[in-house]
């Protein structure tokens, strides 16, 4: 990716410019690239995703047309993919041999959520003349506007946000297949229970799936991996009581089945402390190998080579996401490619690699990656439109020691237009999850505070992944004890190291769990001057009974909240907001179930009684924070107030 050397400040209304690159796949003959941009539509207040299909050879593209999720079939030129039809979702075929699109089975959704890692997608069977997919029944309606609204399952909320409903509809997903030349569609699966994340069997006959069967699946993240034989309808069952299964992925030559999975019978649906390893088990057999034990780090998206016994995934490790390999037999990981940046997906045809990658100054780009040659060749140029008109800053990384001696990792961005004669102030930016990671990744968050003139430094405290699961483990009962010591450990080196940061000049801000830390800061510490909190926590016990991830509480506090309602007051924000005297912006979601929006209320209420100068935004028809989702012009409404605030306390 080029560096950029020119151009002016980024402004608030340069990011409307921005197009997301995601799908990126070869065709079966190797001759083609399809993938999908992302743009944002300001007349509209949305986003539009439109198909590319590039060739590979001369870089001409073939054809443009709006949908989502291509998939090429694996023995012609044609693409299955999402779009609208009759106002329903419906997949598609497109042929780019006679340039026709075709509509070919609608897809019902259930709003029911069965957490992060569980896909509801459709996959072309390996013969190419099917497609399986999941989809609720077709009389689900998703309307919610009852005067009158009965509750009697424990997880009966969903992700809330726009277009969806706040209420799960109480529906079921199953496996479905149509014939891809007629359309003729049939049901598979059946009964009191969700089925996802699907693939084939090599000879198109069977479907592994994940299901969630356990007495009270509300209760529980016991996801376990099963499959299902066409001819006879008959399920087999390939874990017990494993744990959380996730994903599975059939080898080539049949024989085996690899999955990703977490061992811990107690988890969640949402941000789990233990990271994701790759499993791999005989057919027929119940016996399974963690691949991945060596690697210690959280696994994703994998993939068997179509020819040798190896299996492809991503995995963060100190700020970077590369691509990685293991050896079935042998168990080695070798790292494929991926260096100081961020390789968000990626597609594996023979020895050749399509992904996609971020860094911390670029946008996303699609690269070709030559297993054999060892070349990597960048295929798009996305960023540049963008970069070449605006200035964006490189944030340079460091390491330093905490209170108790463990190393920790961050990144510091200067501000745009940098005067080393000058003092700037400093904005801390904390992540979420709390074991999501930070690193060499574009954040148009912290491309705006350096623009406006302040430094960046942003780190990964204990509990982040990416470092092994000791610390990823860091936060564990005990939200905001070490990774509070940690971040401020982190400001304090920062300011030491850099002479040009104005020590009296310090805010915070964070979405979700970074909100969380933001609010527990505040309490901590009166060093920043302003702190804006987005999709924030407040109260750790009424969280656990509000929010749709009651799992996480119990996950992350060992056990039923019930049992733990003194250490979870004694983490949470509210119960120390006496001490606050920070000024505060609260930005939340209306209709947030991840983090509700009665967190904010209660946070803002305490600071107003308090005197404290503070201000509540809310978003109507909003979920949960940054979500790609979230309506362009709430979103810069958004991005345009957190600046603000900084501003109003921190420029003088």
């Amino acid at each position: 990716m080029k560096g950029t050397v020119n151009g002016r400040p980024l402004k608030l209304e340069d990011l409307q410019d921005i197009a997301t690159l995601s799908s990126a796949a070869l065709s079966a003959d190797g001759k083609y690239i399809v993938y999908v941009t992302t743009k944002v539509v300001m007349e509209d207040n949305d986003y539009r995703d439109y198909i590319h299909v590039v060739e590979r050879a001369s870089g001409e593209t073939k054809e443009v047309w709006e949908g989502a999720s291509p998939q090429w079939s694996p023995v012609a030129n044609e693409i299955a993919y999402e779009a609208a039809h009759n106002g329903n979702s419906y997949i598609w075929i497109f042929s780019l041999n006679t340039g026709k699109k075709r509509p070919l089975a609608a897809v019902y959704t259930s709003h029911y959520f069965m957490g992060h890692l569980s896909l509801k997608n459709f996959t072309w069977s390996p013969d190419g003349a099917q497609i399986a997919y999941v989809s609720a029944p077709a009389t689900v309606t998703n309307s919610t506007a009852t005067p009158v609204k009965v509750i009697d399952r424990l997880l009966y909320k969903t992700k809330g946000g726009r277009e969806r409903p706040a209420v799960t509809d109480n529906t079921l997903t199953h496996i479905w297949v149509v014939a891809a030349k007629d359309g003729l569609a049939q049901q598979v699966t059946a009964g009191p229970y969700n089925e996802h994340s699907i693939c084939w069997s090599p000879d198109s006959l069977h479907i592994g799936f994940i299901s969630n069967r356990s007495e009270d699946p509300d209760d529980n993240q016991l996801h376990d991996l099963w499959s299902v034989t066409l001819a006879t309808g008959n399920i087999t069952r390939h874990t017990e009581n494993f744990g959380t299964v996730c994903q599975p992925a059939w080898s080539p030559d049949g024989t085996h089945l690899a999955f990703l999975a977490t061992k811990s019978k107690l988890s969640t649906n949402d941000s789990p402390a233990e990271d994701t390893h790759l499993y791999i088990m005989a057919v027929g057999s119940t016996a399974s190998r963690n691949l991945t034990w060596s690697l210690d780090r959280r696994v994703e998206q994998i993939s068997w080579h179509p020819h040798h016994q190896e299996v492809y995934f991503t995995a963060g490790d100190r700020g970077s996401t590369a691509i990685y390999k293991v050896d079935a037999i042998t168990e080695v990981v070798t790292t494929v490619t991926g260096q100081d940046c961020h390789i968000l997906e990626y597609s594996l045809s023979g020895n050749l690699l399509t992904y996609i990658a971020t860094d911390t100054t670029h946008l996303t780009e699609i690269f070709l990656y030559d297993e054999v040659a060892g070349t990597n060749k960048q295929l798009t140029t996305n960023s540049d439109p963008f970069s070449d008109k605006c200035l964006l800053q490189i944030a340079s990384t460091s390491w330093f020691e905490s209170f108790d001696g463990k190393k920790i990792q961050g990144w510091l961005m200067k501000p745009t237009l940098f005067d080393p004669s000058q003092q700037y102030p400093l904005i801390l930016v904390i992540h979420g999850g709390p074991h999501n990671m930070f690193g060499y990744e574009f954040e148009d968050r912290m491309q705006l505070l350096s623009a406006n003139g302040y430094g960046v430094l942003f780190i990964n405290p204990r509990g982040s992944s990416g470092y092994g699961q000791d610390f990823s483990n860091g936060t564990l009962s005990d939200w905001g004890g070490g990774d509070y010591k940690d971040l401020m450990a982190g400001v304090d080196a920062a300011i030491s190291s850099n002479s040009w940061i104005d020590a009296t000049r310090l805010g915070v801000t964070g979405q979700s769990y970074g909100g969380y830390m933001t609010n527990r800061i505040i309490t901590k510490t009166t060093r920043f001057k302003a702190a804006v909190a987005d999709g924030s926590i407040s109260n750790l016990v009424s969280f656990s009974g509000t929010s749709l991830y009651h799992s996480l509480m119990e996950s992350e506090f060992d056990g039923s909240a019930y049992d733990h309602f003194s250490l979870l007051w004694n983490c949470s924000p509210l119960k120390d907001v006496k001490e606050v005297v920070t000024p505060t912006l609260l930005l939340h979601g209306e209709t947030d179930n991840e983090v509700p929006l009665s967190q904010a209320e209660e946070m803002y209420i305490a600071l107003k009684k308090k005197g404290v100068d503070s201000m509540f935004v809310q978003y109507t028809g909003e979920g949960h924070g940054w979500r790609p989702d979230m309506r362009p012009h709430n979103r810069y409404d958004l991005l345009s107030r957190m600046v603000e605030w900084f501003d109003k306390y921190l420029k003088r």
